[in-house]
């Protein structure tokens, strides 16, 4: 075994297609890019059409997307009990698209709501994934918990 897959563990790498996949699976995920003063990470609900959409209004988004500013965009999913997870990440580039008052309200309304007014799209120019997979050893269980406190698993 090499040292690279020592030091990764029970980590693996993602296929583009899984990555993608995962990607149009979920609806919110998080921004990440260089504004002023400092960078920001901040949650989007998104849809995904060969990039990454999402509605914004004027701020840091906007700002950063009039300016072709480079991001990353991550959405991710976790299993704690089975200590195990993924997460896909997309780099690319975001601005502005010039859509129709109409083809913006079919879009998914921004969970803040009030006034997003702005259609943003972040290019795919690179997409990697990893995955935790469960441990080994952990099975379903094949019980049904009866009490509420479980104390009919405990002998």
């Amino acid at each position: 075994m090499m040292q690279d897959e020592l030091n990764q563990g029970r980590v693996s790498e993602l296929d583009t297609g899984t990555c993608r996949q995962l990607l149009g699976s979920h609806s919110i995920g998080r921004l990440a890019f260089n504004a002023d003063p400092s960078p920001e990470v901040l949650p989007v609900n998104y849809t995904v059409h060969d990039a990454i959409l999402f509605r914004t209004g004027e701020g840091a988004k906007h700002d950063a997307a009039v300016s072709r500013r480079a991001a990353t965009f991550e959405v991710d999913g976790s299993d704690a009990a089975r200590r195990s997870g993924w997460s896909v990440m997309v780099h690319g580039t975001l601005d502005i698209v010039e859509v129709s008052a109409d083809a913006l309200q079919m879009l998914p309304q921004p969970l803040p709501g009030g006034s997003r007014d702005y259609l943003v799209r972040l290019t795919v120019e690179r997409i990697s994934g990893r995955r935790i997979p469960p441990e080994a050893g952990w099975a379903l269980p094949l019980h049904v918990w009866r009490g509420r406190d479980a104390s009919d698993l405990m002998g």
